[in-house]
């Protein structure tokens, strides 16, 4: 099955790569809380995030951890 056409949106391997985290660092972050949720999810529980989520959650794990992530670490 064709995944459906999504402007505009990132899916979460996307943002993991924007982030500079892990998968399942992004998603425990998501489900304790600490990051919003996602911007939309569809009928086959794909999450899809926004550039406004994006921005938000850029702040946040920057206060997180102090401005540090994989490229800044290397």
């Amino acid at each position: 099955m064709p995944r459906p056409k999504v402007t505009n949106q990132m899916t979460t391997t996307q943002v993991t790569r924007q982030l500079g985290m892990g998968i399942s660092q992004l998603v425990s972050w998501i489900e304790h809380g600490a990051l919003p949720p996602p911007s939309s999810i569809d009928k086959n529980g794909v999450r899809y995030f926004d550039q406004d989520w994006l921005r938000k959650a850029r702040q946040i794990v920057k206060s997180k951890l102090g401005g540090l992530t994989d490229e800044s670490r290397r």
